[in-house]
C-alpha cells in the first residue's frame, strides 16, 4: 500500500514538474515536494477499531441491546529524521475537554516526539502514555473489553518528559517526569476538594519502569513504581508488577497493582457518600489482581479468558469495624472467542461476555447505603487495527 501511494504521488509530481517547463513555476509546484516523498515509507496511519452489538444485563435481568462504537482511535506515527520520530493518537469516541493544566484535549491519548540520542538512549517529549507497568495497561485499548478498577479510574495519558535506556537486548529502563494531572486540583470534576487543602507548587509525577525478558523471551516482566504529587504534602504511591509467560500457542499474563492515595482522585470510595457533591476521601488504598490467558486453537481461532478482582480500603471511614479498613470488593470475568478469517489482515470477529460483581462491607451498607450489585454484557462484533498506510 505504501509503495503504491508513493508511486502515485511521484507520478503526480513528475507530471506537474513537466508542466512547469512552459508555465510559471510558482503555479505548479507539487503538493508534496519530490525531496519529501521518501518520508512516506516511514509514515504509518492506523485506525484502531472495535464495534459490536452489546446486550446488557443487570441483576440477572436483560435490560437493553444496541450497536456500539466502543473504540475508534486514529494512530499516526512518522519518522521525520534519522533520529527523530513523531506519534499522535486521538480517541474519537469521547467528548473532548481541554485540560486546565496542560491545555490539551482529553481525547488526545498521545502526541510526542521521540529523539534517539544513541543506540541505547532515547528521549520522549509531549503527551505520553504513563509507563505504569503491567500487561493489562500494555495491551492495545481495543483488546480490553473492561479494565480493572485502578486503571479504569486513572489518568493514563499525561504531558511530560521521558528517558529510555536499553541496558541489553533483554532489559530496558524508562523514567518519566509528568504532570500529575491534566487539570488543576480545584477543577477536577464533581467531587469537592477537602477544605484547607493547598495546591502543590510543583504538581509533577515520577514514573520508573523496568522491562525484562528471560528464557528466550518466554517469561517477561513489566514492573513500575510511581509517585504523584496530588497536593501540598499529599501524594499517591503506585506499584505495578506485570508478568507474562508465553510458550507456543499459550500466553498467560498476571498483574498485581497497589495504590495508596492521600486523595481519592479515582473517586471510587468518595462516590459512595450520599451527598450532592461528596468530599474527596483521604488516605485510601486500592489493590488489584488481573490475569488473562490467550490460547490459539489453530491458525484462525483464538480463545481468551480474563479474570480480575479489586479491593478498596478507607482508613478514616471504617475505623473500629475491621483491622484492615476494607470497604469494597469487585470481581470481573470475561471469556472471549475470536475468529481471524484473513491470513494477511488483522481483522477478528469476536463474541464475549463481560461480567462484574460488586460487594460492600457492612459499614458501606449500613452507613453509606451501598447495595451489592452485578452487571453483565454480551458483546458480538469485530476488532481490528486497520493499517491504511
Amino acid at each position: 500500500m505504501k509503495r503504491l501511494v508513493s508511486l502515485v504521488l511521484v507520478g503526480m509530481s513528475t507530471f506537474a514538474f513537466g508542466q512547469q517547463t512552459s508555465v510559471n513555476d510558482s503555479l505548479y509546484n507539487p503538493l508534496i515536494p519530490v525531496n519529501k516523498q521518501n518520508l512516506l515509507k516511514d509514515f504509518d496511519l492506523v485506525f484502531l477499531m472495535r464495534y459490536g452489538l452489546d446486550s446488557y444485563v443487570e441483576k440477572a435481568k436483560p435490560t437493553t441491546s444496541h450497536f456500539d462504537g466502543n473504540e475508534l482511535r486514529i494512530d499516526i506515527s512518522a519518522k521525520v529524521h534519522d533520529r527523530v520520530g513523531f506519534r499522535f493518537r486521538n480517541r474519537m469516541t469521547a467528548a473532548p475537554t481541554t485540560g486546565t493544566l496542560d491545555h490539551v484535549n482529553s481525547t488526545v491519548d498521545i502526541a510526542f516526539i521521540d529523539v534517539k540520542a544513541t543506540d541505547k538512549v532515547n528521549f520522549t517529549i509531549g503527551k505520553l502514555s504513563s509507563d505504569w507497568g503491567g500487561y493489562e495497561y500494555d495491551l492495545n485499548p481495543i483488546e480490553v473489553l473492561a479494565y480493572n478498577d485502578i486503571l479504569d479510574h486513572a489518568e493514563n495519558y499525561l504531558v511530560g518528559f521521558g528517558v529510555g535506556y536499553k541496558a541489553t537486548t533483554k532489559h530496558r529502563f524508562n523514567v518519566q517526569i509528568l504532570n500529575t494531572s491534566a487539570n488543576k486540583l480545584k477543577q477536577e470534576g464533581t467531587i469537592a476538594i477537602p477544605q484547607g487543602l493547598e495546591e502543590s507548587k510543583t504538581p509533577l509525577a515520577f514514573v520508573g519502569n523496568w522491562r525484562g525478558s528471560f528464557w528466550n523471551d518466554q517469561f517477561q516482566t513489566s514492573y513500575s513504581y510511581s509517585y504523584f504529587s496530588q497536593a501540598k504534602n499529599k501524594g499517591m504511591y503506585y506499584i505495578a508488577l506485570g508478568n507474562k509467560y508465553q510458550h507456543k500457542n499459550l500466553t498467560w499474563m498476571y498483574d498485581f497493582q497497589y495504590s495508596h492515595d492521600a486523595l481519592d482522585k479515582r473517586g471510587i470510595i468518595s462516590s459512595m457518600f450520599q451527598e450532592e457533591k461528596p468530599v474527596m476521601a483521604e488516605d485510601v488504598s486500592y489493590m488489584d489482581h488481573w490475569t488473562r490467558i490467550d490460547y490459539q486453537v489453530y491458525t484462525k481461532l483464538y480463545l481468551s479468558l480474563t479474570l480480575m478482582t479489586s479491593n478498596a480500603y478507607a482508613q478514616h471511614h471504617v475505623a473500629g469495624e475491621t483491622e484492615n479498613n476494607h470497604i469494597r470488593t469487585s470481581y470481573g470475568v470475561s471469556p472471549m472467542v475470536q475468529y481471524r478469517p484473513f491470513k494477511n489482515l488483522n481483522l477478528r470477529f469476536y463474541a464475549a461476555y463481560i461480567g462484574r460483581w460488586y460487594q460492600y462491607s457492612s459499614y458501606a451498607k449500613e452507613a453509606l447505603g451501598q447495595v451489592n450489585s452485578s452487571t453483565g454484557r454480551i458483546s458480538i462484533g469485530f476488532i481490528s487495527p486497520l493499517q491504511v498506510l
